[in-house]
């Protein structure tokens, strides 16, 4: 049977992440164990890659290398509508291609957008932008290329997912480079921000975890 055809019908209809009437089901209990589940995501890493992302990771790679000092953060940097923030690596799980975001029905709300199927996981999928209360920038503003992605995070056994405009990669920052965070920022923004560091010319954000991760948690019940 033809891949691409079994891509569409399979286990987005019959599988796991359908009405689950595969009569495979039974034996394999899930799409990841079926043989067609298996070439098909061999084929998916097969295929060419999108167009910006070989600039984007040539961009990335050839950043000067950063002198690595004693107590020094590691963090993921990533663009919000106009403004730039970062989060510890330890919290940062992975970078996917945009995903549809399916809404539950008397669940979402400004936040939390709904459920995102990410490399055959369902994830809660939050718009961080809105979390922070973050303003688009008027229509005719110059941007620079957007490369969109979605981040996977996680802390304490919770996982979310949320889109990017930019990844910026990963960089390290002392802590005595942490400034105060601006009034310019909005409220939410300022409450779940620890401190500025400037990268490339740009302030960007650190964002607090102990606050951060709470507050996600929270917008799943407003």
């Amino acid at each position: 049977m033809d891949i691409k055809s079994i891509h569409v019908s399979c286990w987005k209809e019959n599988g796991i992440f359908g009405d689950g009437s595969c009569p495979e089901l039974v034996r394999l209990i899930h799409c990841r164990r079926c043989p067609i589940y298996a070439a098909a995501g061999r084929q998916h890493l097969d295929q060419e890659l999108p167009p910006g992302y070989l600039a984007e990771r040539t961009s990335v790679m050839a950043q000067p290398k950063e002198t690595v000092r004693m107590g020094t953060l590691s963090v993921m940097a990533f663009r919000l509508a106009e403004e730039r923030f970062a989060l510890k690596t330890i919290f940062f799980q992975e970078a996917a291609e945009p995903s549809p975001v399916h809404t539950l029905p008397l669940k979402v709300n400004r936040v939390f957008r709904g459920l995102a199927n990410i490399n055959g996981e369902l994830l809660l999928c939050l718009s961080v932008a809105d979390l922070l209360e973050l303003t688009v920038g008027a229509e005719g503003d110059t941007s620079p290329v957007v490369y969109e992605r979605m981040l996977v995070v996680g802390c304490e056994g919770q996982r979310f997912v949320f889109p990017v405009e930019q990844i910026l990669g990963v960089h390290r920052v002392a802590p005595e480079d942490l400034g105060e965070v601006p009034a310019t920022l909005s409220r939410s923004a300022r409450s779940l921000t620890r401190g500025i560091f400037m990268l490339n010319g740009h302030h960007v954000g650190l964002l607090d975890e102990e606050r951060l991760f709470p507050a996600m948690t929270r917008s799943l019940n407003q």
